[in-house]
């Protein structure tokens, strides 16, 4: 898989019969180590080419880091999945990009400014892991990402957004599209290929871009998520992050894998300050086994499926009723009580 990293262009390819529907968008190699999801990218619209099967809206997809990818490296000088933010996108509005994966952010924010398409997309940012695991998605919880997240059969991350700046995820998410990461697994294992490729299969089908009889099969590629998935949590939320720089030494303890229980007090690694045990416990997420990298590992734990719902159900009613009164006090205040809003709702 490695020798094909050299081959990718910046638009890894679209594919659309004229129908409309959503624009359903993938990025992979967003980190150079990590081309599976290009590759993936590249096998389902091969595929859709070849069958011509009835897709509703389009699939476009884009290579993330050209430059890295070419190198087989994580990134050159900074982490493109890092620098989502004022100044490097500042330094990017002005022309004056100021390292390589600067360049590569300008070229990719052309990409998105040109599907010129006033409808929110869903996007799927693909990535692997240094250590071996099952897949998961990360999301920001908000309904329209939970229609797409929840109907692929892999470990749900939640608060793992919140923890790191400048993201593609949280870019993307804070301009109102469906935004999703799914880790599929190693880095060079084929495996991850095939994961990433069930993974864009089943959201065109949650998207309603295709339906399961229009998926070449459908079956196979839900049975592997399911089957690579099976034991794991469902839900769970991010609650410690461990962070590293280069000058700390970081080296983990060998022999964890992505979402395997750990102890309160466990040996998980150690810096030139000494041993790092765990802090609570509960399941590694991302342990770094590579040299590029400023997370150590996450902690997770798991999360309710019921109070989920019922958390849903509750911020769906606070927005509801704290939302502003359009009604006007005598005084001319605008409300935003939540009797207010039911009485006037229940009026009009």
């Amino acid at each position: 898989m490695s020798g094909a990293t050299r081959e990718f262009q910046r638009r890894l390819g679209r594919y659309t019969t004229g129908r409309p529907g959503p624009t359903v968008v993938i990025c992979g190699g967003l980190h150079g180590n990590e081309p599976a999801g290009a590759l993936a990218a590249r096998h389902v619209l091969d595929r859709l080419e070849r069958d011509r099967p009835p897709l509703e809206g389009e699939l476009v997809a884009v290579a993330g880091n050209l430059a890295a990818l070419e190198a087989g490296r994580r990134y050159l000088a900074v982490d493109l999945n890092r620098i989502w933010q004022r100044d490097s996108l500042r330094a990017v509005h002005d022309g004056g990009p100021r390292n390589p994966e600067e360049e590569e952010l300008r070229a990719l924010i052309e990409f998105f400014d040109g599907l010129n398409d006033d409808r929110p997309l869903v996007c799927l940012d693909l990535h692997t892991t240094s250590g071996e695991g099952p897949p998961f998605t990360i999301m920001s919880d908000t309904p329209r990402n939970r229609r797409i997240a929840f109907a692929l059969p892999t470990t749900v991350i939640l608060g793992l957004e919140e923890t790191v700046d400048g993201t593609l995820l949280r870019y993307l998410t804070e301009r109102g599209h469906t935004a999703l990461v799914v880790e599929a697994g190693q880095h060079l294992s084929p495996a991850s290929v095939a994961v990433h490729e069930a993974v864009i299969w089943m959201s065109l089908i949650a998207a309603g871009a295709l339906t399961p009889r229009e998926v070449p099969d459908f079956a196979a590629h839900r049975a592997r998520l399911r089957d690579v998935s099976r034991g794991q949590p469902r839900v769970v939320r991010v609650s410690h992050r461990h962070p590293v720089d280069a000058n700390d030494g970081f080296r983990m303890e060998p022999g964890y894998r992505g979402l395997q229980p750990v102890r309160r007090g466990e040996l998980l690694a150690r810096d030139r300050r000494g041993e790092i045990r765990a802090p609570q416990r509960g399941c590694i997420l991302l342990p770094l086994y590579q040299e590029q990298g400023d997370d150590g590992f996450y902690l997770v734990r798991r999360v309710s499926l019921a109070i989920l719902c019922l958390a849903q159900f509750f911020g769906w009613l606070k927005a509801k009723c704290t939302a502003p009164c359009r009604r006007r006090a005598t005084d001319g205040e605008m409300y935003s009580s939540p009797k207010i809003c039911a009485r006037h709702s229940m009026e009009g």
